[in-house]
């Protein structure tokens, strides 16, 4: 069971693309893992990911979870790795074995000649399909995705004492995937990458949407998706939205 008054939630902190920040000032794809309001771990640190933790008030966590080498995920990796080593802290950057591969062989490339990756981080790379700890009593296994660039969602469990609870499910970018959907659907927050309009690359809303009302929890499956208005989604659509907390529900 969950430890008493203990409450793991979610913090939207972007959910734009790279041309989002470039062009926009829109923060990337990325959330922040709360427990008590305390931040646990971050989820992907792309472009504008560092100023929205700032601008919510959250301090940067010691472990990051990166789900691919695209910008808006990763892009700003390499300088905060170098900050926060200069500063006495060494980040635990977390991603399956073949993304892991390459953000320390090109995302890091800019350091290549006073830093190897491994003096500025602690890498933790697990294969695929492998459940690994991450944090407190909570451990996480990475799943492919159908995207442009090698990218990984992952489930995150929770040990109740008899066995895991999958908490959180997350596509990370992928196009229309059943096979992983399967797996994210089974957590109690499910977190599907969608657009308006779907391509190989990134699902459609319209082929996802059926298949969202197949989630464990239908009320909390969501999607994170490029190309939205986000200041006129509405309060209670699944369409994630920058600011907004999501509450992982009560464990019995």
């Amino acid at each position: 069971m969950k430890p008493e008054n203990e409450q793991i939630s979610l913090l939207v902190l972007g959910v734009s693309g790279g041309a989002g920040h470039v062009y926009h000032g829109d923060c990337s794809s990325s959330f922040l893992i709360l427990k008590n309001d305390e931040p646990l771990v971050l989820v992907d640190l792309g472009l504008g990911v560092i100023q929205a933790l700032k601008y919510y008030v959250y301090s940067l966590p010691e472990t990051v979870v990166i789900t691919h080498n695209h910008t808006d995920h990763a892009g700003e990796l390499p300088v905060v790795l170098r900050v926060e080593e200069s500063l006495g802290r060494r980040l635990n950057i977390m991603a399956a074995a073949p993304v892991s591969e390459r953000l320390q062989r090109h995302r890091m490339a800019e350091h290549a000649e006073l830093y190897q990756p491994g003096e500025l981080a602690s890498w933790i790379s697990p294969e695929p399909e492998t459940c690994i700890p991450l944090v407190d009593d909570l451990s996480i296994t990475f799943h492919a995705a159908q995207h442009s660039e090698l990218c990984f969602g992952f489930v995150i469990s929770r040990s109740n004492g008899t066995g895991k609870i999958p908490l959180i499910g997350y596509t990370g970018d992928s196009g229309y995937l059943p096979s992983l959907y399967e797996k994210i659907s089974c957590c109690l927050v499910s977190i599907f990458d969608a657009r308006p309009k779907g391509n190989q690359w990134h699902a459609g809303m319209e082929e996802l949407d059926a298949f969202l009302n197949k989630c464990i929890l239908k009320g909390h499956a969501y999607i994170i998706g490029h190309g939205v208005d986000v200041q006129n989604i509405p309060e209670h659509d699944r369409m994630m939205r920058p600011g907004q907390i999501i509450h992982i529900p009560e464990i019995d």
